[in-house]
């Protein structure tokens, strides 16, 4: 509970303090034509009540309302000592013997609270009525200003996302583009290589040699059939779902993180159970673990250590849980790990869109994809995929 207590004008609304009408009703008119239309909430309703207690001896006048942020707000225009002569948790006024609600126009739950030694009489109260009326209709204002606020910052930022993924849509067509290139020579690497291992085969050449060699034709052979699968993997997928082993998917993503395991000093440790094939894409599940494995490879460096992935099958879906000896998830990120744009990693370490891709493409799939701390360390990322899509 947000509470307001005021004893003069609110200084950042200058207007409150020169008021010509001696009418009640004519002041409150005054000052909401006064008011900026986007004036804050707690101010407003200082500046109303003010100008309605103006001239009026102990009168006491309270409004309790849902703030734009859900917090409750109470203002309260007392003037004179709070010595409770009442004993009531609900009053806000204890101190004078009569208090009154009146329910707010245009706010359920919204109320004003007008206390005093003598009930009001009818004029009094028409007048409240007015005083409530012009509070509900600042309220409703308010409240349209912050929803028209909310809006325009969900639309800076569905234009800064489309902006920021149009950007690493480019970007990835550009090295899309690079690996393309790289075919062609890797391709007679590949193939001159194997010529002279079979010829020097047939002729008097050192083994030591003709093992160099071999190795030159399987490390080129390594890195042709890595960028054809990248090139396959970041060119929009137009397959439907099929059958496939979420092992396979999972020793897929070691090799595209193969460099990232080594300059982290990671070391794999699998722990696979008897897992039955399922049903989804081989491309986006494999960006999936791409992305968990270097996320867990960069919590763990530069010091290293294991990098756990286990399945399992519980009931009618299978879990696949990502388990590092880093430092860990803050408590306070847990819950904002998977927003898009949000990371942990400070200034230029990330983009902040790797774990919202994989839940989107986790739940596309039909299941679920959650992090947690370890027991005693690390961090562990659990991806719950049915078995029949």
């Amino acid at each position: 509970m947000k509470e307001a207590p005021k004893s003069g004008p609110s200084p950042s609304l200058e207007e409150t303090i020169v008021l010509s009408s001696a009418d009640p009703y004519e002041r409150i008119l005054e000052q909401l034509a006064m008011l900026a239309p986007d004036a804050d909430l707690e101010d407003a309703i200082w500046a109303l009540v003010s100008a309605y207690a103006e001239g009026v001896d102990d009168l006491c006048v309270g409004v309790c309302v849902p703030d734009v942020e859900g917090d409750q707000l109470i203002v309260r225009h007392a003037p004179r000592p709070s010595r409770p002569r009442v004993q009531d948790a609900a009053r806000l006024f204890p101190e004078v013997l009569h208090e009154q609600i009146i329910g707010i126009p245009y706010d359920d739950g919204s109320t004003m609270h007008i206390g005093g030694d003598e009930p009001l009489d009818a004029t009094a109260l028409k007048q409240v009525e007015r005083l409530a009326l012009a509070i509900g209709s600042v309220i409703r204002r308010a409240r349209h200003v912050a929803r028209l606020r909310n809006e325009a910052a969900e639309a800076r930022g569905l234009r800064d996302q489309a902006v920021q993924s149009d950007k690493l849509a480019g970007l990835g067509r550009m090295a899309a583009s690079i690996v393309h290139e790289l075919n062609n020579p890797l391709t007679s690497i590949v193939a001159y290589a194997d010529f002279l291992r079979r010829r020097l085969e047939v002729q008097d050449v050192a083994a030591e040699d003709r093992e160099r060699l071999a190795r030159i034709s399987e490390a080129a052979g390594r890195v042709l059939a890595f960028t054809r699968d990248l090139v396959a993997y970041s060119r929009p997928s137009t397959a439907v779902p099929s059958a496939l082993s979420i092992h396979d998917v999972i020793e897929r993503a070691l090799v595209f993180c193969d460099h990232v395991l080594a300059d982290s000093h990671v070391e794999v440790v699998r722990e696979f159970g008897d897992i039955v094939p399922l049903h989804g894409l081989h491309g986006p599940l494999t960006q999936v673990f791409v992305n968990l494995i270097t996320n867990a490879c960069q919590a763990m460096s530069p010091g290293g250590g294991e990098l756990v992935l286990q399945t399992a099958i519980e009931g009618e879906r299978v879990l696949i849980r990502v388990i590092d000896q880093g430092p860990g998830i803050r408590p306070d990120a847990i819950d904002r790990l998977f927003e898009p744009y949000f990371t942990t990693r400070g200034e230029g370490g990330g983009s902040g869109l790797g774990l919202n891709i994989v839940q989107t493409i986790v739940a596309s799939h039909g299941g679920h994809v959650s992090a947690a701390n370890g027991l005693e360390r690390g961090a562990v990322f659990t991806v719950e995929l049915p078995i029949r899509a």
